[in-house]
Protein backbone atom coordinates (compact mmCIF):
# COMPACT_ATOMS: atom_id res chain seq x y z
CA UNK A 1 0.00 0.00 0.00
CA UNK A 2 1.40 3.15 -1.24
CA UNK A 3 0.98 6.30 1.43
CA UNK A 4 0.65 9.63 0.35
CA UNK A 5 1.08 12.21 3.17
CA UNK A 6 1.09 16.26 2.92
CA UNK A 7 3.34 17.95 4.96
CA UNK A 8 0.64 21.26 5.33
CA UNK A 9 -0.41 20.95 9.23
CA UNK A 10 -1.81 24.18 9.34
CA UNK A 11 -5.34 24.53 10.04
CA UNK A 12 -7.29 21.87 12.49
CA UNK A 13 -6.03 18.08 12.35
CA UNK A 14 -8.21 15.60 13.16
CA UNK A 15 -7.34 11.84 13.66
CA UNK A 16 -9.94 8.61 13.77
CA UNK A 17 -8.93 5.10 13.49
CA UNK A 18 -11.65 2.61 11.85
CA UNK A 19 -10.65 -0.82 12.21
CA UNK A 20 -7.05 -1.72 12.11
CA UNK A 21 -6.88 1.85 9.42
CA UNK A 22 -5.63 5.74 10.97
CA UNK A 23 -7.11 8.80 9.15
CA UNK A 24 -5.90 11.63 9.31
CA UNK A 25 -7.47 14.88 8.27
CA UNK A 26 -6.24 18.27 8.03
CA UNK A 27 -9.63 20.69 7.99
CA UNK A 28 -8.34 24.71 6.49
CA UNK A 29 -10.08 27.38 5.38
CA UNK A 30 -9.55 30.15 2.52
CA UNK A 31 -9.27 33.57 4.34
CA UNK A 32 -10.37 35.27 0.86
CA UNK A 33 -13.51 32.90 0.49
CA UNK A 34 -16.82 34.96 -0.38
CA UNK A 35 -18.92 32.23 0.66
CA UNK A 36 -19.73 31.51 4.57
CA UNK A 37 -19.76 27.81 6.27
CA UNK A 38 -23.57 27.80 5.71
CA UNK A 39 -24.06 29.36 2.36
CA UNK A 40 -21.32 26.42 1.55
CA UNK A 41 -23.68 23.46 3.46
CA UNK A 42 -26.67 24.94 2.10
CA UNK A 43 -25.87 24.98 -1.71
CA UNK A 44 -24.15 21.63 -1.54
CA UNK A 45 -27.64 19.90 0.16
CA UNK A 46 -29.29 22.14 -2.24
CA UNK A 47 -27.22 20.32 -5.25
CA UNK A 48 -27.95 16.91 -3.40
CA UNK A 49 -31.47 17.30 -3.32
CA UNK A 50 -31.41 18.58 -6.99
CA UNK A 51 -29.60 15.22 -8.63
CA UNK A 52 -31.81 13.22 -6.43
CA UNK A 53 -35.09 14.54 -7.69
CA UNK A 54 -33.56 14.44 -11.13
CA UNK A 55 -32.64 10.97 -10.57
CA UNK A 56 -36.45 10.12 -9.56
CA UNK A 57 -37.75 11.57 -12.57
CA UNK A 58 -35.49 9.47 -14.92
CA UNK A 59 -36.86 6.62 -13.32
CA UNK A 60 -39.86 7.06 -14.34
CA UNK A 61 -39.45 8.12 -17.89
Amino acid sequence: MQENKNEQTTGTKMTKKIGKVTYEVIVHFNENATETMQDKLKRIMLMELRRKSDEKKDDFD
